[in-house]
């Protein structure tokens, strides 16, 4: 049995997996928000000290509000089940959660709420040897659900488990003596998990101050116990052995490993500095309502069968292969979302969407290659692995790239930038394998028969691009003047707006804070049409919808802050198309407040960080993959390949910027994610054409210029460039055209920004190349030529006194001095 048989016995393996992987029930799709709806809940902030909590000021109640935000934004992203959440304060002292695939409420609002309040209290009064003269005896219960009985003064018994708020007040005595360490001296690091005793635990570390507090503590305190309670209840209440001065704890007495797993999770995201109480909770449909979702499908599937239209036309028989590998690559991604609950909302269907233009540009470039080594008079069978060996490097370095920005994006972004990030990075894994084994494999076992070795099954003749030579790198300051062309209005207008607004783009409504209304309907309600009416007195607005009775009557509705008058107008307006819920024979909206924006000015720097620390990596990396004459040599390629990828940041933001002057387009969060694809498409783009120079840098004819190879590099790889985004036009075209008009907007930026990706990576990353080298160049020439010019100064002196010489000599004849002369320049010319 080859190899390749063996390969298709594993792929039909997959296959098998993936189908009963895909078909399951036990397995469902996680959806976000946007595609599935999910629960919303209302926090109320519910301070033990009302009086302390009162005379803080509007400003000093926000600043703890956006703590307690950050931690249960951490907190629900951590939940089973739960991804992509979406929290934001109301009213100064509300907070506001929204969360997709809930399996347990319930539960999920247990530990959303609770403060997680991790507190280590001496015990002072417990009698032992250290105290003989102690008020409470303590004696452990053991067993699997630990408890500790404390005995007291005329014989009072005080179970931990039975009456936890008495063991903090009558044995610990919390007015008379404070925490010796809180959660906030422990690093967010803990772990839960089964010790050498077998005793479920959870290890903790301190951080520097923390580590010198317990281990003083513990030094003074030989032989006295230390009692841990979380959330007001006794964990543990160990003996002091010796003292602990490497900063490390571990704490004992959870009733299960989960629960552990759970508090060890509350400890990592922090301790609420105020406690919540629920003020409501309503189970939501999707915010981008149903009609939009099926026409997003609807639209989705004819891009597709567009491309594999395409693809059939374009290249044969490879072109049906692909796409029986893009079907295989479809079913293992959508496996391995339901095996890892990988979220699908509408950021991860966009990484989805740049994953398959990755899985058709691997094998659209593998295709290319095998057509130029069939016409360089190569067999099929060499053709083909030599096709995958040589198009390898290239998609191996650009799917690096995108992997390095992935793991940056997973580490600093928001929730819905994670999601993307997590979703590209698997498609682009799973985009490898069908390419590179599941693609050559099938070729392979074709070929063996004798109707698929026609040359004209493999697209020979396809490709009016392949005979033409046009000098890209010649024009350069040309396609250099352009680019300035297209960039220089929009960044003119980036700060005409600030100058105007104190905003580079306008800002949608997820960036400013507005003003939120809950609205009950007498009848059902269309999303559509109830978002189109809102957004008639307020552009834009954010419309869900909820079930009253099992209909959808309620909604919840935020726009940007509305005045008295605006409110009345909304209000009018809703009553008259829908009609609301009447009070007192009066329509009315349930309740109206303010709200903070949903994406904060924290998670918008983050993204900006994650996209910076990404390029800088991609330099290193770049600098290590194309070092062939040395790191400088390598450096050039990174810093050329990041200088592309901001010139498309650039001519986006631009354009947003123009648009938003002139059409009052705004950014959202949609906007984010669609920079973030356009940056991750334009490396990839560009890695390519790179990877070309390489590889015929390997194989420089003599007397080739570094120009003329780059620019042969890009024309060889033309055709591929413009193909793989023909692919995603196709898709994106269809999506604008059927895609129905709430993400218009969205793929119109995903659609420029490819097309202008691409050119970025054709017409200036391979120029700025050539301009580097040109002027590396230049600088080692000039020390050279400064070293001649010094010695024609020291040979001057020496010339003239050697005239001086000859002067005595006898002189000779002009004619001689000629023929000497041509002798020795025929001679000179000879060697």
């Amino acid at each position: 049995m080859s190899n390749y048989q063996k390969h298709f016995l594993i792929t039909i393996a997959l296959v098998i997996a993936a189908v009963a992987i895909f078909f399951s029930k036990d397995l469902p799709f996680r959806k976000g928000l946007d595609i599935d709806g999910g629960m919303r809940v209302v926090f109320q902030a519910d301070p033990t000290d009302r009086a302390a909590w009162g005379k803080f000021t509007s400003d000093e109640k926000k600043k703890k509000m956006e703590s307690v935000r950050n931690i249960i934004e951490k907190r629900v992203g951590g939940f089973s089940g739960v991804s992509e959440p979406i929290v934001y304060i109301q009213n100064f002292d509300r907070l506001v959660v929204e969360m997709p695939g809930v399996k347990d409420p319930e539960k999920a609002l247990k530990e959303i709420s609770s403060t997680a309040a991790l507190e280590f209290y001496y015990l002072r009064n417990i009698r032992n040897a250290n105290n003989p003269m102690g008020q409470w005896q303590m004696s452990s219960e053991g067993g699997e659900n630990r408890s500790y009985m404390f005995i007291g003064p005329n014989n009072e018994r005080i179970d931990s488990i039975k009456n936890a708020p008495e063991v903090l007040s009558k044995v610990v005595d919390t007015k008379a003596n404070k925490p010796e360490l809180t959660g906030k001296d422990i690093l967010p690091n803990a772990k839960a998990g089964i010790n050498g005793r077998q005793q479920i635990n959870i290890s903790i570390e301190f951080n520097r101050e923390g580590a010198i507090t317990f281990g003083d503590f513990t030094r003074k305190h030989v032989n006295d116990a230390l009692a841990i309670f979380f959330n007001g209840e006794l964990l543990t209440a160990p003996n002091i052995n010796e003292p602990i001065m490497d900063g490390n704890a571990e704490i004992t007495g959870f009733r299960s490993l989960p629960e552990a797993r759970q508090i060890a999770g509350l400890l990592n995201a922090g301790a609420l500095p105020i406690p919540l109480k629920i003020l409501a909770k309503d189970v939501v449909e999707p915010t981008l309502g149903k009609e939009t979702i099926s026409k997003v499908v609807v639209a989705g599937i004819m891009g597709l069968a567009l491309v594999i239209a395409f693809m059939f036309a374009y290249y044969k028989l490879p072109g049906a292969i692909s796409v029986v590998a893009l079907i295989l690559y479809t079913l293992f991604t959508c496996a391995v979302f339901k095996l890892f609950k990988v979220t699908m909302s509408l950021a991860g269907v966009s990484a989805l969407i740049i994953s398959i233009g990755m899985a058709v540009d691997a094998n659209i470039l593998i295709f290319e290659r095998l057509k130029e080594e069939l016409r360089s008079g190569k067999t099929l069978r060499a053709a083909i692995d030599a096709g995958f060996g040589r198009a390898f490097t290239a998609i191996f370095d650009s799917n690096m790239c995108t992997a390095i920005t992935c793991a940056i994006l997973m580490s600093f972004g928001s929730p819905s930038v994670k999601s993307f990030a997590m979703t590209l990075i698997i498609g682009v894994a799973i985009s490898m394998f069908t390419a590179i084994t599941v693609t050559r494999t099938i070729l392979h076992l074709l070929v063996t028969w004798e109707w698929a070795q026609k040359p004209s099954l493999y697209g020979l003749n396809t490709g009016w691009l392949h005979n033409m030579s046009w000098n890209v790198v010649g024009k350069r300051n040309w396609f250099f003047a352009f680019s300035a062309l297209l960039i220089v209005p929009g960044v003119i207008f980036l700060f005409v707006n600030h100058a105007k607004y104190d905003e580079y783009l306008k800002r949608g409504i997820e960036f400013q804070s507005g003003t939120s209304i809950q609205a009950t309907f007498e009848k059902p309600v269309v999303h559509a049409a109830l978002k189109a009416a809102v957004e008639s007195i307020s552009k834009p607005a954010e419309v869900q919808l909820s079930k009253v009775d099992g209909m959808e009557k309620r909604a919840f509705i935020k726009t940007l802050p509305l005045g008295q008058g605006k409110e009345i107008q909304l209000r009018t307006l809703l009553n008259d198309q829908f009609g609301l819920l009447k009070s007192a024979g009066h329509p009315v909206f349930d309740s109206v407040s303010s709200v903070d924006p949903t994406v904060s000015r924290e998670l918008t720097s983050k993204a900006f960080l994650s996209v910076l620390i990404a390029s800088l990596l991609i330099i290193l990396y770049l600098t290590g993959r194309f070092a062939i004459g040395g790191l400088a040599e390598g450096f050039k390629y990174g810093v050329c390949a990041v200088i592309a990828l901001i010139h498309d940041a650039l001519f986006i933001l631009g354009l947003f910027a123009i648009l938003g002057y002139f059409l009052n387009w705004e950014i959202d969060s949609l906007f984010v994610t669609a920079v973030l694809t356009i940056i991750g498409f334009s490396v990839h783009d560009t890695i390519v054409v790179f990877d070309r120079i390489r590889e015929n840098l390997r194989h420089r004819e003599r007397g080739e210029s570094f120009e003329a190879l780059a620019n042969k590099s890009i024309m060889q790889t033309l055709t591929r460039s413009i193909n793989t985004t023909l692919t995603v036009v196709l898709t994106l075209s269809m999506l604008i055209a059927f895609g129905g008009p709430l993400l218009r907007h969205f793929y119109i930026t995903m659609l420029v920004g490819i097309i202008i990706g691409t050119y970025s990576s054709i017409f200036n990353a391979t120029p700025l190349v050539i301009v580097w080298d040109k002027l590396a160049s230049k600088t080692v020439a000039e020390p050279k030529k400064k070293v001649f010019e010094d010695k024609a100064l020291v040979e001057k002196p020496k010339a003239a006194s050697k005239a001086a010489v000859d002067s005595i000599e006898t002189d000779e004849s002009t004619a001689a001095k000629s023929d000497r002369i041509k002798r020795k320049t025929t001679k000179k010319r000879r060697f």
